[in-house]
Order: C-alpha cells, then sequence, then structure tokens
C-alpha cells in the first residue's frame, strides 16, 4: 500500500488489465489490513469478499497457500474439461464440479497445476499436440491433430 497505486501499475505494466490490477490489489492489501489483522484469510467467502477476487483466484489462494484441495478453473482447465469429455460444462463452474466429481482426492490438491500445464503446452487452443499427448486414445476431441511434416 505504501508503493501506491501509480508506482505499483509501474511495476506490472507487462501484465494484462495491470490497471485495474493495481487498484485491486491496493484495495484488497487496505481491506487485509482493516478487516483481517494483515492476514490472508482463510475462507472462499471471505476472500471472495477481497476487491478482485473471484471464484479462480480464491481456489489458488486455498489450494497453495493453504494446502486445499480445490480445483480453479482458469481457460486451459476450461478447455480441457471440455474437449477430453472429462468434465464437460458451460461455465467454469460447472467444469469445476465436474472435475472435483472425477479427479481423485489424494490428486486435488496439484491437480490444477497439471491440467493448466497439459492446457498451455500440450492441449493448446489454436494448435493442439495430440501427437504427444498421453490421453489422446481417450480423448473426447474429435479434431485431433498429427505430428508435423
Amino acid at each position: 500500500m505504501a508503493l501506491g497505486e501509480e508506482a505499483l501499475r509501474d511495476h506490472i505494466k507487462t501484465i494484462g488489465l495491470f490497471r485495474n490490477k493495481a487498484k485491486h490489489v491496493i484495495a484488497l492489501s487496505r481491506q487485509l489490513i482493516d478487516r483481517h489483522d494483515g492476514e490472508v484469510p482463510k475462507t472462499r467467502e471471505a476472500l471472495e469478499a477481497l476487491p478482485g477476487v473471484g471464484r479462480k483466484t480464491a481456489n489458488v489462494v486455498l489450494n497453495v497457500a493453504f494446502g486445499e484441495p480445490t480445483i480453479a478453473v482458469d481457460t486451459h482447465i476450461f478447455r480441457l474439461g471440455n474437449r477430453t469429455g472429462l468434465a464437460p460444462g458451460k461455465t467454469p463452474l460447472a467444469v469445476e464440479q465436474g472435475l472435483e466429481k472425477q479427479v481423485p482426492a489424494q490428486y486435488r490438491l496439484h491437480a490444477h497445476h497439471w491440467m493448466i500445464l497439459h492446457g498451455r503446452y500440450i492441449c493448446k487452443a489454436r494448435k493442439p499436440e495430440c501427437w504427444r499427448c498421453a490421453i489422446a486414445e481417450v480423448c473426447a476431441f474429435a479434431d485431433k491433430t498429427s505430428a508435423p511434416g
């Protein structure tokens, strides 16, 4: 907070939506100090009440900071859930709920990290590399790609 919104913007200007993010980080920091004695809350409800924090961010914090077995659905995981048929859904919440039913409890702590990496590097949005995919044989994606050349 001591840095201020303008200086914070200068530090994060290389990331998307940096103006809004800086505004939210300053407001969020103020609320953490004023309402939570400077501590990050450990409940989804309290996290989502912070400026700029939605369900995905709350799930990331619960998972990474507090070891809760949550699944944070970002664009990669949303695509994977739908493309593979593992957890189809029209909303991130629907995909999250589907994945919670499909992913065994012992893997939920790290599952969203593994799925994000798979979606980022193998099951890419525009040019999926199906020939490199470990689950291509059981994947529901109809337009599978072949190795180049």
